[in-house]
């Protein structure tokens, strides 16, 4: 049998029941009861897993790993960790990352922590429109259909265009809600909805919603912005003389 050969010794791991020594910081995504319950279920019966092994700075900050912690704390279970220091929120984000993926709610929440203006008046949008998600708050932030890039949003360095714009436009669909309840939020639809009033000055929301409460049969679930540009065209020159053209 061939014997393993031992690398070079890079660190150590220590084990502990003091759980003072670890810090949690805010700028990390947050802790997850469920999947903290379930760490803790294991953990209680059969100990820390001999294979897990958490990362803390120099100053006892978590860098990857609070759950697991969380889930030892509430079960009386010792801590194994390695010590790397000089560690931050960007070893942080790039290890969590590499383990389970980041939402971009996660990178959103580091930003606000660190005090980026643009992801807090992102955050304050999302509170404030609960009913839509992340692609749909990054196109009507960003004024544009095309929204915005995830790499950027999770370097920092989303810039928002407009927010009275976007709460406006947000506003518009919201009362489109009552003709088209299940569908005025999603993504496709808000994309061609953004396209149109984006490019469309000529484009009135408010003779649309008329013309909408009209017809409202006629405002239909399609399978492409293109679609659903030419249902909305439709619905809007409904008995109007001067025909907007809304695709082109």
């Amino acid at each position: 049998m061939n014997k393993i050969q031992v690398g070079k010794k890079v660190g150590e791991i220590f084990e502990t029941k003091d759980y003072s020594i670890f810090k949690f910081r805010d700028d990390n995504r947050d802790v997850i009861p469920s999947h903290v319950k379930k760490l803790a279920g294991r953990m209680k019966e059969k100990g820390w897993l001999s294979t897990s092994v958490i990362t803390i700075n120099g100053n006892g900050d978590i860098i990857d790993g609070q759950n697991r912690v969380t889930a030892a704390m509430s079960v009386g279970c010792p801590v194994r960790y390695k010590v790397v220091k000089g560690a931050g929120s960007d070893e942080m984000t790039e290890m969590n990352t590499l383990q389970k993926n980041w939402s971009p709610f996660d990178h959103l929440h580091k930003f606000v922590v660190k005090e980026n203006p643009n992801y807090i008046i992102f955050n304050n949008f999302v509170n404030d429109y609960p009913m839509f998600r992340y692609t749909e708050v990054a196109m009507l932030l960003s004024n544009s259909m095309t929204g915005v890039k995830r790499d950027t949003f999770e370097s920092g360095q989303y810039v928002i265009k407009n927010e009275k714009k976007a709460r406006l436009w947000a506003d518009n669909l919201l009362e489109l809600q009552p003709y088209f309840e299940k569908y005025y939020n999603k993504s496709i639809f808000v994309r061609a909805f953004v396209k149109i009033i984006s490019n469309k000055k000529d484009f009135l929301f408010s003779e649309f919603l008329h013309k909408v409460k009209l017809r409202p049969t006629k405002l239909v679930p399609c399978g492409t912005v293109e679609q659903y540009v030419e249902m909305i065209e439709d619905i809007y020159n409904y008995k109007r003389k001067d025909k907007l053209n809304l695709r082109f």
